[in-house]
């Protein structure tokens, strides 16, 4: 039976565009591609607001996408211990200044104090699913991380270059933790969960300081039921547009 999960762009099946990963041929949405579906109205206007005000915004968007890409690829091969797949970027679409801003990144992460507070095993950019609730992710981080009693706690840390945590992050980190209860490796919901905003952009991060936050299993708990409803809903309503057609 192949396990092996693949990304895709579509689902052939149902039309859906956005991130899924394949497995025993079967389709999963992705968290982000859940989340983008079933984010509210009023964020979706601050959306088109921020395009219509940004005349490059396809440019701005895709350098941020490569910029966060390839310094999440710098960050994570570092705390691995086999080299991680590079990431498929022709060098055509990197930004000018890829480099100085992947290289504030990795200061910022340094400096942040979490290398230090990470145990074993480590689990980087593996994908995780949900059979129960049809959804699939790749966490950057799940391991054991020293929480400021000393002790050892069983978390999820996602990596951000944004300058501060947004709700669409807390609820990444809650479904990731759904998966993880679900997954041979853990079978637990994580003890905490972490954001770590690493933005490498002098305008946003004028004193260049990298922002950690922790978050509480009782609050991913509180998000992972509202991420729930997202997922049925999402799902919902992808079989009544199949039905349809």
């Amino acid at each position: 039976m192949n396990r092996v999960a693949i990304c895709h762009n579509k689902n052939e099946h149902t039309g859906e565009v956005g991130h899924f990963y394949e497995r025993d041929g079967v389709l999963y949405p992705s968290v982000t591609t859940i989340l983008s579906a079933e984010s509210p109205p009023e964020s979706r206007v601050v959306i088109e607001r921020w395009k219509k005000r940004t005349k490059n915004w396809k440019t701005v968007q895709k350098n941020s996408q490569v910029v966060g890409t390839v310094s999440h690829f710098r960050v994570l091969n570092g705390l691995s211990d086999m080299t991680l797949e590079l990431p498929d970027i022709p060098m055509s679409e990197y930004p000018r200044d890829l480099g100085k801003f992947v290289d504030i990144v990795e200061y910022l992460w340094n400096a942040s104090g979490m290398p230090e507070r990470l145990g074993y095993p480590r689990y980087i950019e593996s994908t995780l699913i949900s059979d129960r609730y049809m959804f699939a992710g790749k966490p950057d981080l799940r391991c054991p991380i020293k929480n400021d009693d000393g002790e050892f706690e069983l978390a999820i840390v996602d990596l951000k270059t944004s300058p501060q945590v947004y709700d669409s992050h807390i609820y990444q980190l809650a479904a990731y933790g759904i998966m993880m209860e679900e997954s041979p490796e853990h079978q637990q919901f994580p003890e905490a969960g972490y954001v770590v905003n690493l933005c490498p952009y002098k305008a946003k991060n004028p004193h260049y300081i990298p922002q950690v936050s922790r978050f509480e299993s009782s609050a991913l708990r509180d998000y992972s039921i509202r991420f729930i409803q997202m997922a049925e809903n999402y799902h919902e309503r992808v079989t009544s547009r199949a039905q349809e057609h």
